[in-house]
């Protein structure tokens, strides 16, 4: 009797164990709002309009291509011959955001600096390690245009020459 009672408890437990596997339901999360692109041309025409870009000429080269939530560009660039020298540059129009700051900088003390007649925001961004120099970012908008670029492992001469004479500029001519 104890044995039926033993193999009965074990029958039970083991039915149970299955139902309870059987009957969880899939794991279910927030959709990433990023979805990657092999070119800008993709994003492009998936975001419904043109991001700020930085030709190949500048010495750095585009490595990856995002658009986020439907609404930024995120375009990520590597210097040539120094892959840990990387920036972000991103794009949307303000129109579908309500937040000036695209940057995903958070928490930084930003300054603002006037570049050829635009105000940008200007921050320095703590590196990750002592090794590595520290970063910086900036954002600005013009003509209904949200900008920023935020990069690491850059020295602020290269950062403030990439923002001065090249992405505001940039911005202000071709939007």
């Amino acid at each position: 009797m104890q044995k039926k009672r033993i193999v009965l408890a074990a029958a039970l437990c083991l039915g149970l164990s299955a139902s309870f596997a059987q009957a969880k339901p899939a794991a279910v999360g927030v959709p990433n709002p990023m979805v990657s692109y092999d070119t800008v041309s993709e994003a492009k025409a998936a975001a419904g309009f043109t991001p700020l870009y930085l030709p190949s000429m500048t010495g750095y080269h585009v490595s990856q291509v995002w658009v986020i939530a439907g609404d930024t560009i995120d375009i990520e660039y590597t210097a040539d011959g120094q892959v840990s020298t990387k920036f972000r540059l991103r794009t949307a129009r303000c129109t579908e955001l309500t937040n000036n700051n695209i940057s995903g900088i958070y928490g930084a003390k930003w300054q603002k600096q006037d570049i050829d007649g635009i105000p940008v925001n200007i921050a320095l961004v703590p590196a990750e390690s002592k090794a590595y120099p520290d970063g910086y970012a900036a954002h600005w908008t013009y003509n209904n245009m949200l900008f920023s670029i935020s990069a690491k492992n850059i020295g602020k001469p290269e950062f403030m020459h990439l923002l001065e004479t090249g992405l505001v500029e940039l911005s202000k001519n071709y939007f």
